[in-house]
């Protein structure tokens, strides 16, 4: 009978010989000196400056006091004033990152000062023709002003000495003072470094991967050579971010610059953290009975990934000891587990990492990072889209940016709950969007039924009218939409297009031609319009899905209820790009991404990303776009449009949309004859004729069904309105109708 050893995984053993853990961690200080130096430096050189002017002034008093401001007099003279000021200013140098203060003073310009300082000192010196006694009571420039002054006396003598310190200190205040600062308009040479603090030193977790590649069994698997490329591959690097002004030099001239964006200050990670954590993941397996290692990690803004191999289960047997590998599903299983080890609120384990070696189990952060719009637009993974409809999506859990192309999807479908980041996420592309589109490139429809979100872009000279948010209004909205690519499509046959790229090539060519811009239509909440209008809607979205990419037309679609209902076959059938954030249930995660895992997600910015070519989908930290910089990039194109742009803005000027004359004739497109039918033949068959029949039977919004009521009567089908709210008369029955009247 065979006896099965219980498991002991190798990074045990080699931890045993350490002193055990006496439950509290021991203090890092080089982690602490990391994390806070830079604060203590600010905090330090704050204090001894606020002493050193209340000593000058005669506040405060005590013998240290005393000696260090007369030791300051007595060196400086009446520059000693400067002694707390270049305090100050170091303090602000040091807590610069913590009050989001991008700027620093270069090191010439501080050394420039300097030696301005001292010129100055030695000029005044040889001016008042202050004496050794004179300069060490105080007057003047103190003795560095004596020394320095009376060292180009006796160069140049008294006055010739005096005039070139004069001119020393002249010529040093205008390099310092020239451009001190970056200058306006400009940004940092690391346009990403403070988003790039998050990043830990990987140097613990790539020690513990050489102790266990070091102590591997001799019987080396075949795929173990594959793993460690893995491991190489997997090992995290500092995001690439092209500087500001090379992003700069490549946009063109009537775009926004992306100085209206902030930079946002990331909260960094300690390896120590990071250590941590690997520890707990590598023992709450083993007591599980599952060993594995944790070879590498990756840290991103919101979670790190810990890559785990899996290990072997020993036992022995007649045939000796046989080694099985540990089951993937095994690892999966023990998520819940992990959490409840690692006090996190959730943890998504990816089993297996698509193109890996390994197991990813992701353990979000106590303090997750904001990931600010800018620095995933200034960075390489969105320059090198090259496309006017990129847009960014956030950071991948690597910590590298990811963009994507509107273009190539070419619509998208965004679900997630109240509050997990989902209208974030719809501001930031339309923001990108406008960043990278003049008025003539492109136009945008933007639907906001919940009337808080998209109506802030309203007066941006690329918006079609104004921002829609009345329901019975959308419909025709929408049905103006395919209107204009039914349009677009007959403009393109007169060309012998097949695109709109190739349309706008060959009219482009022509001296009076015109080209047609792009159409984005951003839908900001479906579930409303479905519950409405349902047929109508699900029939406008599905043609403009279908037809819509080779006119330039594309579609953004959110929504909170990714319901079967909701989200239905067609419409997920021709979005093939979806990103879902935290939802309530694995059925609604299943609705939107065809698997699990997005009720696991954290909220506020956490996401999946599903890409029309990819298996699976990829976990990202969504850009985030605050109030402040909305404001400002609609002020710059109102200002750009120049009055036009105010005035579309005035609640004055609803006829300006071109679906307003649709809307006022009650014309809708070419399935009115067929819901005229329909209601045809459904006022014949009850023998009852009314507006809210027509709205529940027909599932179509009650101005439709009143118009139709109106064109009935038109007809002759039915007969005028009743007063007292009574049903209309049928005039034109079926015969089966008129039969059971006669049996009644």
């Amino acid at each position: 009978m065979s006896r099965s050893r219980p498991p002991r995984p190798r990074p045990e053993r080699r931890r045993s010989s350490r002193p055990p853990s006496t439950g509290r961690p021991a203090w890092d200080f080089a982690g602490w000196l990391r994390e806070y130096g830079d604060d203590a430096a600010a905090f330090g050189l704050a204090l001894a400056a606020a002493i050193t002017l209340l000593g000058m002034v005669g506040l405060s008093r005590g013998s240290l006091i005393d000696a260090w401001i007369e030791g300051l007099r007595r060196w400086l003279g009446w520059f000693a004033a400067i002694v707390p000021l270049t305090m100050l200013v170091g303090a602000v140098g040091f807590g610069r990152r913590r009050l989001g203060m991008p700027w620093s003073v270069p090191w010439l310009r501080i050394v420039a000062v300097e030696i301005g300082l001292f010129a100055a000192m030695g000029g005044l010196a040889l001016v008042a023709d202050y004496s050794l006694a004179e300069s060490e009571s105080g007057r003047g420039g103190g003795l560095i002003g004596w020394g320095v002054g009376s060292l180009a006396a006796g160069v140049l003598g008294r006055w010739s000495g005096a005039i070139a310190l004069f001119l020393v200190a002249l010529v040093s205040a205008v390099v310092a003072f020239r451009r001190l600062g970056p200058p306006t308009g400009t940004t940092p040479r690391r346009p990403a470094a403070a988003e790039e603090d998050w990043l830990p030193e990987p140097e613990p977790l790539a020690a513990l991967a050489a102790q266990v590649a070091a102590e591997q069994e001799e019987a080396a698997r075949p795929r173990g050579r594959k793993g460690g490329e893995a491991r190489a591959e997997a090992r995290p690097r500092a995001p690439a971010a092209r500087s500001s002004r090379a992003a700069r030099a490549d946009r063109d001239r009537h775009l926004p610059p992306l100085d209206l964006l902030d930079r946002v200050e990331a909260r960094r990670i300690t390896s120590k953290e990071i250590q941590q954590m690997a520890t707990v993941i590598e023992r709450t397996l083993a007591d599980f009975g599952v060993p594995a290692r944790v070879v590498d990690h990756r840290t991103g803004p919101s979670v790190t990934q810990f890559a785990v191999e899996p290990g072997f289960i020993e036992t022995s047997g007649p045939d000796g000891v046989r080694r099985q590998k540990v089951r993937v599903s095994q690892i999966s299983s023990l998520a819940d587990d992990l959490a409840l080890a690692l006090a996190a609120p959730a943890v998504r384990v990816e089993a297996p990492v698509p193109g890996q070696a390994y197991v990813g189990i992701e353990v979000p952060h106590r303090r997750p990072s904001l990931v600010s719009l800018r620095a995933v637009m200034e960075s390489d993974a969105f320059q090198r889209i090259g496309s006017p409809l990129a847009f960014a999506l956030g950071r991948d859990v690597a910590g590298e940016p990811v963009a994507a192309d509107l273009v190539g999807m070419p619509h998208l479908l965004i679900a997630g709950t109240t509050g997990s980041g989902k209208s974030v996420l719809m501001t930031a592309i339309t923001a990108c969007l406008l960043f990278n589109n003049t008025p003539a490139d492109l136009q945008l429809v933007l639907i906001d039924p919940k009337m808080v979100e998209l109506v802030r872009f309203n007066g941006v000279p690329h918006l079609v009218g104004r921002v829609e948010t009345d329901l019975n209004r959308i419909v025709v909205v929408l049905r103006w939409c395919t209107q204009e690519m039914d349009r677009r499509y007959r403009e393109l046959e007169k060309e012998g297009a097949r695109d709109l790229d190739a349309y706008n090539r060959k009219v482009g060519r022509r001296r009076d031609g015109r080209t047609l811009p792009r159409l984005v239509i951003l839908i900001d909440e479906l579930a409303d319009l479905m519950m409405m209008a349902p047929d109508q809607t699900e029939r406008t979205l599905v043609r403009l899905a279908q037809m819509g990419r080779a006119t330039g037309i594309h579609l953004v679609v959110a929504t909170q209820r990714p319901s079967t209902d909701i989200v239905t076959g067609l419409i997920k059938a021709n979005f093939p790009a979806r990103i879902s954030f935290a939802v309530a249930s694995m059925i609604d995660s299943r609705v939107i991404l065809d698997t699990t895992g997005a009720e696991t997600l954290l909220g506020k910015g956490d996401m999946l990303f599903l890409s029309a070519e990819a298996g699976s989908p990829t976990r990202l930290q969504g850009v985030y776009v605050s109030d402040a910089e909305i404001q400002r990039l609609v002020g710059y194109w109102q200002e750009t449009a120049g009055p036009e742009a105010a005035e579309a803005d005035d609640a004055a000027a609803p006829d300006e949309a071109p679906w307003e004359e649709l809307m006022r004739r009650g014309q809708v497109d070419e399935e009115s004859d067929e819901v005229l039918e329909r209601a045809i033949e459904l006022v014949r068959k009850t023998g009852q004729a009314s507006a809210s029949m027509l709205q529940r039977r027909l599932r179509i919004g009650y101005p439709r069904a009143a118009r139709l009521m109106d064109e009935l009567e038109e007809l002759g089908v039915v007969g005028r309105s009743q007063s007292g709210g009574k049903t209309r008369e049928v005039l034109i029955r079926d015969e089966v109708s008129e039969e059971e009247d006669e049996d009644e």
